[in-house]
């Protein structure tokens, strides 16, 4: 009877998603200290809100890409497919509504929005991307459940008088 010895180790599936955990963890552990750590000095906590910006724009656009893609895919169940989409719709949503709200209080006499009730609206749109997020397919889950929680923390860091 031969032997076979066969190196005990982890599956490649396992080892892929724990790098995407890692990789996970390190982008909001970045996006967590360029927002709100203000032992930086300030032209590099402005650049780096810019790279965290743009970072959820990215983010978005990959959401949709893969929402859309997902579509196509024949081995993702139908009801992940939609939720892949309706992550996609929050995520646009809560990052567009600050801007939507910039532009509504431009107008004078146009106050019956307040701040707080549009960054409840955005928080509450996050919350319902970070659920999609985790029920979206694996191919999506990523980009889209970072994107909800980008989302989120940029709302949260921008103070109350700025806008």
């Amino acid at each position: 009877m031969a032997r076979h010895s066969q190196a005990l180790g982890l599956p490649a599936a396992a080892i892929v998603r724990f790098r995407a955990a890692l990789l996970f963890v390190a982008a909001l552990i970045f996006v967590y200290v360029s927002l709100f750590v203000s032992r930086i000095p300030v032209p590099i906590q402005d650049v780096l809100f810019f790279v965290v910006l743009f970072l959820e724009i990215a983010m978005i656009g990959a959401g949709w890409w893969y929402g859309i893609k997902n579509q196509k895919d024949i081995g993702v169940a139908g009801w992940r497919k939609r939720v892949a989409l309706l992550e996609a719709i929050a995520n646009t949503n809560a990052f567009a509504i600050p801007a939507g709200y910039l532009i509504y209080t431009s107008y004078p006499q146009r106050h019956m929005v307040t701040w707080e009730n549009a960054t409840l609206a955005c928080l509450v749109f996050s919350l319902c991307g970070v659920i999609a997020g985790v029920l979206s397919p694996p191919r999506s889950r990523f980009a889209t459940t970072l994107g909800s929680l980008i989302v989120a923390l940029l709302i949260l860091a921008i103070p109350v008088g700025i806008l």
